[in-house]
């Protein structure tokens, strides 16, 4: 009886993952579609590479035309690793944290000439991300407390930016992306009382903090 309750309970959650990951899989199929319907013309290809701080960066290729082109991304996100201690009398206490992200995005961004070969860049994108984080504390070099969460989350972004072309070929953006995605995040705890805490979410980010920046070369045929 208990057993069919759990089920149940966490049929919703898993309900919501299958529609999004199925949204997200809808969302490329339209993205050729928008391509291929572009009247015909010079085909550009971009590949560049993005940031927004020193841990966030990754690798971005874009095709289309001279309006909307695809695009498809590789994150790495949240590289980090940190060591503390501290001494109070007799007792020393060691705290060691390490994580590290992944992640893969496919949409299309169209722009809108302001001036010059100035853009402002309008769009969407799909993409699935993972996230996993260590964490060790130890006293008097004994571990007291270790986790380790891992989170998965599909979403989807919204794309606002400027696009600047320097003599055909250098390419500079900038861009914000509110984002909405469907979160599973499991921690696990393995001492001093090992088990396991899942939690499923949605979750709305504005993406406000910082604006993503990308440096790409263009060429076409």
């Amino acid at each position: 009886m208990r057993n069919n309750e759990q089920s149940q309970k966490k049929n919703p959650n898993t309900n919501h993952m299958k529609k999004l990951l199925i949204l997200i899989a809808l969302s490329g199929c339209l993205t050729s579609q928008v391509i291929a319907q572009e009247t015909p013309s010079l085909r550009y290809h971009e590949f560049g590479i993005i940031f927004s701080n020193l841990n966030n960066f990754g690798l971005r290729y874009k095709y289309g035309g001279e309006k909307t082109m695809l695009r498809v991304s590789l994150l790495s996100m949240n590289l980090f690793s940190s060591n503390s201690s501290s001494q109070r009398n007799s007792d020393s206490s060691k705290l060691k944290q390490t994580g590290y992200g992944a992640g893969f995005r496919i949409g299309f961004d169209s722009k809108v000439p302001l001036f010059s070969t100035f853009s402002l860049l309008l769009g969407a994108e799909a993409g699935l991300s993972y996230q996993y984080i260590h964490y060790t504390q130890t006293l008097n070099g004994t571990t007291s407390n270790e986790n380790t969460e891992t989170a998965l989350y599909p979403g989807i972004s919204f794309i606002f930016g400027l696009n600047y072309i320097l003599k055909d070929h250098l390419v500079f953006g900038a861009e914000i992306n509110p984002t909405v995605s469907y979160v599973k995040d499991i921690t696990k705890y393995k001492e001093p009382t090992e088990y396991t805490v899942t939690n499923n979410h949605f979750n709305f980010n504005l993406a406000t903090a910082g604006a993503g920046l990308y440096i790409a070369y263009r060429f076409w045929k």
